[in-house]
């Protein structure tokens, strides 16, 4: 087998069985073009034999201001997915590991169905929630910080890059700017009082 099915949801379209690189090498370049850059995931939920659905959207959404695409079922109707979503099936012990694995055409027909129903598209003017911007490291340790990305102008001196994929990181001894498609991105470091939801 050469190929996986997965369920893709881009911006404006229905839901659509996408065909993925069985090797997980190529599924990670993949993904990335798919969503156009670092990709993070979540567990929607288990479908039987440890084994769950799970949504992969970009991570950089909100900061690079990606069109608003759907909304999640209640009662997390607030919650808007922005940018292409991917949707994979992972064993829920060696998913970090193995990679997806394949959704039989039966079954994808049966998430088709059920994402058209659930996740309903959006208008396309929403705008993010502002706490959708707060992002957490080290959550729940002493090292806990939070932050937000902020666009900012190219650096004017010499750049080198840590990286050569769609993110890259600004080499400048603190490396906490990053390079997108010709964008620049800084963490801003935020009081702890703030809520996050990432």
């Amino acid at each position: 087998m050469t190929t996986i099915n997965s369920i893709l949801i881009e911006v404006g379209k229905k839901p659509a069985v996408y065909k993925l690189s069985a090797y997980i090498d190529k599924q990670i370049e993949e993904i990335s073009a798919l969503l156009g850059g670092n990709f993070t995931s979540s567990r929607l939920f288990e479908v039987g034999e440890g084994l769950s659905l799970h949504i992969f959207i970009n991570d950089m959404a909100i900061p690079l201001q990606l069109p608003p695409n759907r909304r999640f079922p209640a009662p997390d109707q607030h919650e808007i997915i922005f940018g292409n979503a991917l949707f994979l099936v992972l064993d829920d012990e060696k998913g970090d590991v193995e990679g997806p694995l394949d959704i039989p055409d039966t079954i994808c027909n049966f998430f088709i169905e059920k994402l058209t129903e659930n996740f309903k598209p959006c208008r396309g003017d929403e705008k993010p929630d502002p706490e959708s911007e707060i992002f957490v490291e080290n959550r729940g340790t002493e090292e806990e910080r939070h932050f937000k990305w902020e666009e900012v102008e190219r650096p004017e001196k010499d750049l080198k890059f840590i990286g050569k994929g769609y993110v890259r990181i600004v080499d400048d001894g603190v490396c906490d700017t990053f390079e997108i498609k010709g964008r620049y991105f800084k963490q801003i470091d935020l009081p702890q009082q703030d809520k996050p939801l990432q």
